[in-house]
């Protein structure tokens, strides 16, 4: 099963997301609720990346069947944190919307941090 946990401040922003596992609904390559999740999340990354360039806000890492990602919002002026927030309520929609659908495959909460 994919395990996901988003984590929110007191702000409402995501400051984290991490998932982990897989989804085992298919044979490796076959597997098209792992290969939705991977690519949200790959998406996700390379946007923030290549078109909101906020890498040096953000830490990640990517591996088979683990996905971190931790955002910095200090530093980081009005509008890239809009665009920022606006992508990471992108992926969580994205994620929860393939756990709407296939729910016995892939778990994702909310948690908010004082």
């Amino acid at each position: 099963m994919i395990e996901g946990k988003i984590i929110k401040n007191e702000a409402k922003d995501i400051i984290s997301i991490s998932v982990m596992g897989h989804a085992d609904s298919d044979e490796y390559g076959e597997d098209i609720i792992c290969a939705a999740v991977s690519i949200y999340l790959t998406n996700t990354i390379n946007t923030l990346t290549e078109i909101v360039e906020v890498e040096d806000f953000i830490e990640y890492e990517i591996g088979e069947g683990h996905f971190l990602l931790n955002v910095y919002y200090d530093n980081l002026d009005l509008e890239k944190k809009r665009e920022t927030t606006l992508i990471l309520e992108s992926l969580k929609l994205a994620l929860t919307s393939v756990e709407d659908s296939y729910g016995e495959y892939i778990k994702i909460v909310t948690e908010e941090v004082q």
